[in-house]
């Protein structure tokens, strides 16, 4: 592993990364495959759900204007370029807000590294167990990135599925690719300067475009690498790199980080966090413990004088829109979230629709909610740590009901059923595949560890996924 440091006294961290994502063995662990298996099938059904999407048609059409190639699309019959199908496939997979959280990272790491890799797979007709060795290499390259750069770049602004998620799925592409050690830190390096995205873009389809913009900027990056490009060997920790600009001035000590790579997996610690609700998880355990109280109490929306919530300052910050306008808008609104809980009991798909947000017994409920935040800085720079969500329910009658939620439904605290894993497959499915497509989907998917070809896959992934605001699930209840 490499050591060497440079002028900041820091690790030599983009040559380490890549010496491990080169020379890593093959995870055999059954725990950590099960997982990896699990955030795929999520992610494709988020991919499959989120293909209908009128944003996500934008980019389709936009992308094959650009042109044919071996890289199959979601929602369509047509194939491009893997950039271009790993920037529409992200586009689709994120565009919900339905896809998993990666706590380490602070990414939505699966929907950028999901997409990327089956266009990248299915242009070198990859098999499937290189696919989920590719996964797991991503995923463990993204909590490294994550955890080095800390909370801060994220409460500075900074939307980590953009910047973090390309440069560790840069490096999945370089492992899919079999690089070798200096190609990978080319690739590393190189996508350090395609990372970007301001989270000023949360409530618009510009912020899901991140994620198709991070899959495409990663292909990219490895294609380039792969080609002979080259790029200075220090981007992440050099001066003026990665951690001086996007960081501000968090000092987070790299050499653990880097002594610790791969051991164990950070997929083995902390797990992936898909989602329950189809919002930003940012208003996840806030909702957790809504629907806790609504099913212990037994109240109704009616009886609700106040909800008052506490959260992190970033969580705040994301969940910007107290009275939303629009359905990108609603995903980031704990307003509009718990007034669903309240209403209803649940949130659903087809609750983020225009004329679902304009619903007038809806929008009545949402000046019940008050939210306000730890102080900054509470949670200290660490990616990892999470301060519990609380949240106090004043009824009519003067009873308060409170509630603390530590961690959210999904996480690797409280994860979900085999039941609720079948319901959201199913969920996101229904609305766009015929019953046997779906099979079909399902089968390649269960059998990805001994697929010749995860082609067997992505030709599942075809069908014309049409263009709408949600309207079709509300078709499909």
């Amino acid at each position: 592993m490499t050591t060497t440091t440079n002028s900041h006294s820091r690790p030599a961290v983009t040559a380490a990364l890549a010496d491990w994502i080169t020379t890593a063995p093959r995870c055999v662990d059954a725990d950590v495959l099960a997982r990896a298996y699990d955030g795929l099938r999520d992610t494709v059904a988020c991919m499959v759900a989120g293909a209908g999407d009128e944003a996500a048609a934008r980019i389709r059409q936009s992308m094959l204007a650009y042109g044919s190639g071996p890289s199959r699309v979601a929602g369509s019959h047509a194939s491009a370029a893997a950039p271009w199908a790993a920037m529409a496939n992200g586009m689709a997979a994120h565009v919900l807000d339905f896809d998993d959280n990666y706590l380490p990272a602070f990414t939505h790491a699966s929907a950028v590294l999901v997409p990327a890799l089956l266009a990248l797979g299915d242009a070198h007709d990859s098999d499937g167990s290189a696919l989920i060795d590719a996964y797991i290499i991503g995923l463990e390259a993204h909590a490294f990135v994550g955890r080095g750069i800390g909370r801060q770049q994220y409460d500075l602004g900074w939307h980590s599925t953009s910047t973090v998620g390309c440069i560790g799925t840069a490096g999945a592409c370089a492992r899919l690719l079999g690089l070798d050690k200096t190609q990978t830190r080319h690739a590393l390096s190189l996508a350090v300067s395609l990372a970007s995205g301001p989270k000023v873009q949360f409530g618009s389809p510009a912020k899901p475009f991140h994620a198709g913009m991070a899959a495409h900027n990663a292909v990219l990056a490895a294609t380039l690498a792969a080609n002979g490009m080259t790029a200075r060997g220090d981007a992440i920790e050099g001066e003026r790199g990665l951690l001086d600009l996007y960081a501000g001035q968090a000092d987070i000590d790299w050499a653990p980080l880097v002594t610790s790579l791969g051991a164990p997996l950070a997929l083995a610690q902390f797990g992936l966090a898909p989602k329950l609700y189809p919002c930003c998880g940012s208003a996840h355990k806030i909702l957790d413990g809504v629907l806790d109280l609504r099913a212990a109490h037994g109240f109704q929306a009616s009886d609700v004088r106040q909800v008052d919530a506490l959260v992190g300052h970033g969580n705040l910050r994301n969940l910007c829109y107290p009275e939303p306008t629009q359905e990108m808008e609603a995903r980031f609104s704990l307003n509009y979230c718990v007034a669903l809980a309240l209403k209803f009991g649940a949130l659903k798909l087809a609750d983020f629709t225009p004329s679902a947000v304009d619903r007038a017994e809806v929008r009545a409920l949402l000046p019940l909610t008050n939210m306000r935040a730890y102080p900054v800085g509470a949670e200290g720079a660490d990616s990892t740590v999470r301060l519990a969500h609380e949240v106090s329910i004043e009824l009519h009658d003067g009873s308060r009901l409170n509630q603390r939620v530590d961690s959210a439904r999904g996480t690797f605290e409280r994860p979900f059923t085999e039941a609720e894993k079948r319901a959201k497959f199913d969920d996101c499915c229904a609305a766009q595949l015929p019953r046997a497509r779906q099979q079909s989907l399902e089968t390649a998917l269960q059998e990805i560890n001994t697929l010749p070809s995860i082609r067997n896959l992505t030709e599942s992934l075809q069908f014309d996924a049409g263009a709408d605001r949600g309207e079709r699930f509300q078709r499909a209840a």
